[in-house]
This record gives C-alpha cells, sequence and structure tokens, in this order.
C-alpha cells in the first residue's frame, strides 16, 4: 500500500484537475446508467412511427426489475453490533460502539448496503469531529460512487486508497470538492469553472499501527482478484430490458386486440354523408342485436390470446431469478411447498447473504477500528479478533425459534444468556440490558 500526502494547496489542486476528475469522468456515464435502471427510470425503447399511445403504453411497461433485486438482498443486511473476544465488560464494548450510533449508521447503513450492492461499491470515511464533551470524536459518513472516488495502488488488496475525492453539486453553476490524503482533507469551490481554496482540515486517522492513511473504507459487492467490482443491476440490464419488453408487447395486444371484432360485408353505404357512414359504424360496434338487408353478411374476427405472452414473461421473469439468486417469491410468484422445499429454494439467496455479510463486515470493522484510532482507544484500534453481529432476518416464527434455542440449551449445553441475542426481534443492546 502506497500513503499520498499533498504539501501545499497547489499540488493538491493539481492532483484534483489532472488526477482524480479525469478518472471520475470516465465512471460517471457508466454508474448514472446504472442509476437510471436501478431508480427505475431507464432510457425508453426508440419505437419507429410511433403514436403518443404507443409511447403511453411503453411507459406504462417499465417495471423496476432491478430495483427489487438490490432491496430483497439489502433488506437482509442490518449490523445490530460487535463481538470482542475477550471483553466481557459491557462499557468499553459500548465505547467501542459509540462512534456507530453517534454517526447514525444504523440507520445510514441501509443507504450504504443499497449502493454498494447496486453499484459494485461504496464508501465510508472516517474523520475527526468536534466532541459536545470537548476534544474529539470519530465521525463517519457515508458516499456514493456517483458522487465520489477513491484510486488505489493495488485495488484488489489495498485496505486503504491513496487519495479520495468527493464532489458535491450545490446549484447549476457551484460545486464544492474535498480532496482527502493520508494527513488532512482539502476543500475548494468551483463556480463558472472557477475553483476557489476554502480549506485544509487535518484528519488524525491513522491504521492500525499509528501510521497515517487516507481513512476512506471501501465497501464491494463481488470484488475480484483483479480488483473489479461488479454490482447487482449492470449485469442483468439487458434481461431487465427484455422484461420490460415483454410488458409492452402484452399492454400493446391488451390495448388493440384483446375483444372479439365485428365484421359486416355487403352492406350498401354509398349514398350515406361520411357522418353518417361513422354514426353507422358506431351503431355496429354498440348494438347487441344487428340487422342487414339482401346480400349482407356479419361475422366475427378472434381476440389475440394474451397467454403466450405471459407465459413468455414469466420465463424471463425466473430467468431474472436465477441468475441474480433472488427468490422467485420477491418477484410475486407463489408456490405450495413444504419447509424444506422453501429452504431449498431459497438456499442461494441464502449463500449470496452469506456472502455480503462476510465482505461488508470487514469493511464495518475497518471502519470501527479507524474510529478506535481517532478517538486514541489503540488497544481497540489494533483488535482484528472482532466478529460483526448480523440482525437475524430469516422468516421464522418466535415460537420455531424459541422451541430451536430452548433444546440447544438443555440438550446441547449452550449459555442460555449468550441465546437471547438469537431471539427474534430482540436486539444486542436489549439482550446486553437483560444481562
Amino acid at each position: 500500500m502506497v500513503t499520498t500526502g499533498y504539501a501545499d494547496e497547489k499540488s493538491a489542486a493539481k492532483a484534483l484537475r489532472e488526477l482524480l476528475l479525469p478518472a471520475y469522468g470516465e465512471e460517471i456515464t457508466r454508474l448514472n446508467r446504472i442509476d437510471r435502471w436501478w431508480r427505475w427510470n431507464p432510457k425508453p425503447i426508440r419505437l419507429r412511427r410511433a403514436t403518443p399511445e404507443h409511447r403511453m403504453l411503453r411507459d406504462m411497461g417499465h417495471t423496476p426489475w432491478l430495483r427489487l433485486v438490490v432491496t430483497t438482498i439489502s433488506q437482509t443486511l442490518y449490523l445490530e453490533g460487535v463481538d470482542i473476544p475477550g471483553k466481557q465488560d459491557t462499557d468499553s464494548a459500548r465505547l467501542f460502539w459509540h462512534p456507530w450510533v453517534a454517526s447514525r449508521m444504523g440507520r445510514r447503513q441501509v443507504a450504504l448496503h443499497k449502493a454498494a450492492i447496486a453499484y459494485g461499491c461504496a464508501y465510508a470515511t472516517v474523520r475527526a469531529v468536534e466532541s459536545p464533551e470537548g476534544g474529539v470524536r470519530a465521525g463517519i459518513d457515508c458516499w456514493s460512487p456517483r458522487e465520489s472516488i477513491a484510486l488505489y495502488d493495488d485495488p484488489a488488496r489495498d485496505t486503504y486508497p491513496q487519495v479520495f475525492m468527493r464532489r458535491r453539486r450545490l446549484s447549476d453553476t457551484v460545486d464544492s470538492y474535498e480532496l482527502w490524503d493520508a494527513w488532512n482533507v482539502w476543500q475548494w469551490r468551483r463556480e463558472q469553472g472557477v475553483y476557489e481554496f476554502v480549506d485544509c482540515t487535518p484528519h488524525l486517522a491513522t491504521d492500525s499501527y499509528g501510521q497515517p492513511v487516507c481513512p476512506v473504507i471501501r465497501y464491494t459487492n463481488d470484488l475480484d482478484l483483479q480488483g473489479r467490482a461488479p454490482g447487482e443491476v449492470e449485469p442483468f440490464i439487458p434481461l431487465a430490458n427484455r422484461l420490460n419488453k415483454d410488458n409492452y408487447d402484452r399492454l400493446l395486444a391488451q390495448h388493440y386486440n384483446s375483444w372479439k371484432v365485428r365484421t359486416v360485408t355487403g352492406l350498401d353505404m354509398t349514398e350515406l354523408s361520411d357522418e353518417q357512414r361513422a354514426d353507422r359504424k358506431a351503431k355496429l360496434s354498440q348494438e347487441d342485436i344487428l340487422a342487414g338487408g339482401e346480400g349482407v353478411q356479419f361475422g366475427t374476427l378472434p381476440e389475440t390470446a394474451l397467454s403466450s405472452l405471459i407465459e413468455a414473461k414469466q420465463a424471463d421473469v425466473e430467468e431474472l431469478a436465477a441468475v441474480s439468486q433472488t427468490p422467485t417469491t420477491a418477484f410475486g410468484k407463489m408456490v405450495n411447498v413444504g419447509d424444506a422445499g422453501i429452504a431449498e429454494s431459497r438456499a442461494g439467496f441464502y449463500a449470496k447473504r452469506d456472502e455480503r455479510q462476510k465482505s461488508f463486515g470487514v469493511s464495518h470493522m475497518d471502519v470501527l477500528r479507524l474510529a478506535a484510532g481517532i478517538e486514541g482507544r489503540m488497544d481497540d484500534a489494533r483488535n482484528f479478533d472482532l466478529t460483526p453481529l448480523w440482525e437475524d432476518t430469516d422468516v421464522r416464527t418466535i415460537n420455531q425459534a424459541v422451541d430451536a434455542l430452548g433444546k440447544a440449551a438443555q440438550m446441547l449445553g449452550a449459555p442460555k444468556e449468550q441465546l437471547w441475542d438469537m431471539i427474534p426481534g430482540v436486539s444486542k443492546s436489549r439482550a446486553d440490558s437483560w444481562r
């Protein structure tokens, strides 16, 4: 890992303009495309010779499929505590957890997880902020990759980046920029293309051994050994586009061809005006009983069957569920199977959830160790035996859970007080208050 620091505003501004902004510009187009599909506003399909009705049906067919893929997995990821081996002192455990609570990460972690899952990565920063009691405390913030970027010497292996930039749009003509290096946070304001230096503030962050680092932790959805981290939106855009096309095809057939068409031949209307012909056609389409003169024949054209269109869409939905490891029940398909069948159908989803918990859990522990170092708790900053505790989101009744936990205590001798955290609806803080 290579650390980077800038001695003055001039060198920092040069890095901002020549290094970070070009790298950010290369990524933002791709991220904006992902955002449109995640935020249910994809680029519309171009239709040749389209009427306003066609465009209306196309827009009605847009469904946020990929938002559902992201939300389904993110709703199973909620960090509620940290297990610190060897620490029986509840007060010291609370002190370790306090930066998380003080920074309102109980709520903000939801958006952090969603951004990391959707885009492939997201960031958390840790810096020293003034404490109301005097001195400093650690403050944690979360950032979307659409407003920030981090550059790494080795993106697959480095814990901390060399440098980090955050951009904030203040108005149509005014932006603010922050550049984080191993020692400071540099700030500028850009208006009408002109940069104005604002401030330089030390963040006071170090690694576990007291060495200055850029205090930015990356949350990745699926990081590989080459530093690539795809999200849960981009790979499935073609399939989601196909599903929207399925909806459009069905709506088109439903709108124009879902009822029988009455026909008549041999009806002489040559002596009628255009207005009278239109009135006669209206009566033909509305009256229940039709009568005609000699040689007049009536008939019907059958409606278009929608079953094949519905089946095609269902096949695409099942394909999306399979390739994204999302339960089909999340897409509205209910299957009458037993408990074993339900567990088997969700096995892939649970494996995906466990993988994300491991990835995000490591990042959360890195954030809390940075916070401990800023607050001077170096023993906590060097503790690599931490275990993140995730809320149990499995669908079980409280009777099933209590029965299983009771058997674990009676038959296996598990400590009863240590099982309280596993009761559905009981948070770690509440279980700690019981002990």
